[in-house]
């Protein structure tokens, strides 16, 4: 049989001297075949994992089974190279280090020609089982094989030794090995933040500071990713800082280039090998196109049930959770977390590690980049599927589902350059998504980059730029932001009534915005004629029943309220809370509004037997309909509050209070309007309670 020029089989003797070693069973040698990995630069100890490596193949007179499973890079192939090169020193009769990129069987063959073990004319299948049946041996004779790189859990299956003494430890990226009858997994996970900081102040000689925390977390504290930072650190003489600028700005051919004088691929091609293997599964296309818009999305991962909801948008032959289990198995994603979550989902997160989804984006970006851009138009479809289908009514009860949703449209129009149409209104869902739940301190950002995403692709006349501009003004008003909120109002309103005309609707719209923009802001006489002119127009446009219509009724009986004129405004809401009962329902965000209205108008007029039941009512309803956490419910809690103060039950009116504004801090954050409003009327009662 002729050897391949790379294998290697050397006789270790160890010669007696001032400090004993333990010799092999034959009491003078030590076999070691192939070529054990030199001990990686700076290498960082990984004790749990080597403990429990330690620990499993420890045991005498019984033969281990160890698979080291991991992404690739995670340093599975050290660990290993740690334990095979101690298990030299400590006399072991063979040390063999089978590298199986290309398969077992080769390796073994090679194997059992040194051994003695082949026959002319037997096929390397045939000498790869003799090596099986070889350390099967019950000799007590100490042997270890590792068998590094595994691609393919089935093709070794039949060549690993079921009795005797000998002990085994296989590298793979491949995720079965974790629950393989006879197998013990020792899962190889990234650095600790701990361990990631010791090996970049030893590595690189700098002190550990936040930018070298900064460094960590961009690569994931993957330590085959830190490696190659360091070692361009170090060849470049950078700073922290100055490898997270060139992290940004260059390629990462560059700043992750492999290092020299290494025996393991960098991560650029380990990510490349992983992706190769695709092509060798029944469902290539498919995972391939699944794995490139995993790694547009968010790095908190996705929860599998939002990837079922929207799996007709992704187009795929087969189903999705076959997909994800190939990309999973081949550890370029992993699936985490087993707790039913409250929405009825099955609580598993796909999670792709950051360095990996980088190089991913990297190698599909490259020119041409039509495949980047095929894959951003599939996550785009993806996650309208799931916009398009959440209410803003049920944003407060969805606020999880409503944060993931919203990390990854952001994240993934942050890899578009020229958002398309579609793109740009998952972007506006979320500004106004975030803003129904009162996060304005998120919303303002988000409908800002909008809108100067909307003017620069669409043009400033766009009907949805100019629907850009009124959503901003809205945040702007209930930030309490109110000489911004007007002035963009009325631009708007301008804009609106030379591009669309006076009587389109988001012309009417804007105009009611723009009234209550001043009702807001306390200009009640520019206020009251603008909302009676929208209400009088949109009468003739829309007709009376129409919501929008009610809407403006609504507001000009607050406007009265807000004004002073109590019984005007009483006997309007109560002439829109019927109609808004008839047209709209009793659960009708617009009916609940009205119910709202009458309450104050009750309690503003001193009809506190009214507006108190009434009040505790709506505050119940809009728990129920709305959500506790919602805006407007905290908004008529406040006012219940109000109510019991303003008939002397301070004490509930406190204990209202205080119960508020920890949620309204907890939800809105202690400098939103109505957190300051809460915290204002709060110590107003406790004053009063003092001075009565």
């Amino acid at each position: 049989m002729l050897l391949a020029a790379s294998a290697v089989f050397e006789w270790v003797r160890h010669r007696s001297g001032a400090d004993p070693v333990r010799m092999g069973a034959s009491g003078s040698e030590v076999r070691v075949f192939g070529a054990i990995p030199q001990q990686a630069w700076h290498w960082q100890e990984r004790p749990d994992e080597a403990t429990a490596l330690r620990e499993t193949l420890g045991g005498k007179g019984r033969t281990a089974l160890v698979a080291l499973p991991g992404e690739r890079g995670a340093g599975k192939s050290q660990l290993a190279a740690t334990y095979a090169r101690r298990c030299v020193a400590d006399g072991y009769d063979l040390v063999a280090w089978i590298n199986t990129e290309s398969g077992p069987v080769t390796g073994l063959a090679l194997l059992a020609d040194q051994l003695g073990l082949s026959k002319a004319e037997q096929t390397p299948e045939a000498a790869a089982t003799a090596v099986r049946r070889w350390l099967e041996r019950d000799d007590r004779a100490r042997r270890l094989v590792v068998f590094d790189n595994v691609d393919d859990p089935d093709a070794l299956g039949g060549f690993l030794p079921a009795t005797g003494t000998s002990k085994v430890i296989i590298t793979s990226n491949r995720r079965e090995f974790t629950s393989m009858p006879g197998i013990t997994a020792v899962s190889v996970g990234m650095f600790t933040p701990a361990q990631g900081l010791a090996f970049l102040g030893k590595a690189t000689g700098l002190p550990t500071t936040d930018d070298a925390r900064e460094v960590g977390e961009q690569l994931g504290w993957l330590p085959l990713g830190l490696a190659q930072a360091a070692a361009y650190m170090v060849h470049d003489r950078l700073s922290y800082r100055q490898y997270l600028a060139a992290l940004e700005e260059q390629d990462l051919d560059e700043t992750l280039r492999r290092q020299a004088g290494t025996d393991h691929p960098g991560v650029l091609k380990a990510t490349q090998l992983s992706l190769a293997g695709l092509r060798r599964t029944a469902v290539s296309g498919d995972a391939a196109r699944l794995v490139t818009v995993l790694s547009l999305l968010s790095s908190n991962g996705i929860s599998r049930t939002l990837l079922t909801q929207a799996e007709t948008a992704l187009s795929l032959k087969v189903g999705l959770r076959h997909a994800l289990q190939v990309l999973a198995a081949r550890s370029l994603i992993t699936l985490g977390g087993t707790t039913q979550d409250q929405h009825g989902g099955d609580g598993v997160v796909v999670s792709m590690h950051r360095l990996t989804a980088r190089v991913i984006r990297h190698q599909v970006g490259k020119p041409p980049g039509k495949a980047l851009a095929t894959a951003i138009t599939t996550a785009t479809r993806m996650l309208h599927t799931l916009t398009d289908e959440f209410p803003y009514t049920q944003v407060a009860h969805r606020r999880a589902e409503l944060d993931e949703l919203a990390a990854h449209v952001l994240t993934l129009r942050g890899y578009s350059h020229d958002p398309s149409h579609l793109l740009l209104s998952q972007c506006d869902w979320v500004g106004k998504a975030l803003y129904e739940t009162g996060d304005l301190t998120r919303a303002i950002p988000v409908l800002t980059s909008t809108l100067a995403d909307r003017e620069r692709i669409l043009g400033p006349d766009h009907p949805d730029t100019l629907t850009s501009r009124n959503n901003l003004a809205a945040a702007y008003r209930a930030a309490g932001r109110h000489d911004e909120a007007i002035n963009l109002h009325r631009r708007t309103v301008v804009d609106r009534e030379r591009v669309l005309g006076p009587d389109h609707p988001d012309t009417l719209t804007s105009r009611n915005n723009l009234a209550g923009a001043y009702r807001t802001a306390g200009r009640h006489d520019e206020a009251i004629p603008l909302t009676e002119a929208v209400l009088a127009d949109r009468e003739r446009v829309l007709g009376p029943d129409h919501p929008d219509t009610l809407g403006s009724r609504n507001n000009l009986a607050g406007a009265y309220r807000a004004a002073g004129r109590h019984d005007e405004a009483i006997a309007l809401i109560e002439a829109v809370l019927a109609d808004c009962e008839r047209v709209l329902g009793p659960d009708h965000h617009e009916t609940l509004g009205s119910r709202n209205n009458l309450a104050g108008a009750y309690r503003a007029a001193g009809r506190h037997d009214e507006a108190i039941p009434l009040t505790e009512a709506v505050v119940a309803d809009c728990e129920r309909v709305l959500g506790p956490d919602h805006p407007h419910t905290l908004t008529n809690r406040n006012g219940l509050a109000e109510a019991y103060r303003s008939v002397g039950r301070l004490d509930e009116a406190i204990a209202l209070y205080r119960q508020t504004l920890a949620d309204c801090e907890r939800v809105l954050g202690p400098d939103h309007p109505l957190s300051v409003t809460v915290r204002d009327n709060l110590a107003s009662a406790r004053r009063s309670r003092y001075e009565r």
